[in-house]
């Protein structure tokens, strides 16, 4: 060694290993934080949706019985939102049941408690006060008149065209 060198000795074993272990925790954090901050905007934000259309669908008996061809038969809404009697032969459904909506049996595997809505008309518990445009947008869609997203369970997507 020449004069007016500087000589840099090691960092003891023990300094190097503090160092990394407080680098690997402050990145573990930041990971943990930035991870929860996603999916806690991904849980509570809204769909990016369209306003319900601002239509009136007019009554008349075809469309009274096309629905309830598509109710019963083609799209069997009934299947989720009656009430069923599974102790009968093919499950039939319970008097007074109809449309009113339910609680998806856990042993069906889905995450969590899914509920199908009540469908009928009545104003204090079904969609008796949702208007044509939130129905419509609710079916084709997947979005309820509050703005939230629907369970996909509930085949949305097939009705869109």
């Amino acid at each position: 060694m020449q004069a007016g060198e500087l000589t840099i000795s090691p960092l003891p074993y023990y300094l190097v290993s503090l160092v990394w272990k407080k680098i690997l925790s402050t990145l573990t954090a930041l990971f943990v934080i930035v991870a929860g901050l996603v999916l806690g905007f991904l849980y509570l934000r809204k769909p990016a949706t369209a306003p319900p259309l601002d239509v009136k669908v007019e009554v008349t008996p075809e469309r009274l019985d096309r629905g309830r061809f598509l109710f019963e038969r083609l799209a069997d809404c009934g299947g989720c939102h009656s009430e069923r009697d599974f102790s009968r032969f093919g499950g039939p459904v319970m008097p007074g049941g109809r449309g009113k909506g339910k609680v998806l049996p856990p042993d069906l595997g889905l995450p969590g408690v899914i509920v199908a809505s009540n469908i009928t008309p009545d104003r204090e518990t079904g969609i008796g006060a949702w208007t044509d445009g939130e129905k419509i947008r609710a079916i084709r869609e997947g979005i309820d008149r509050e703005g939230r997203t629907l369970f996909p369970m509930m085949p949305y997507t097939n009705y869109r065209g």
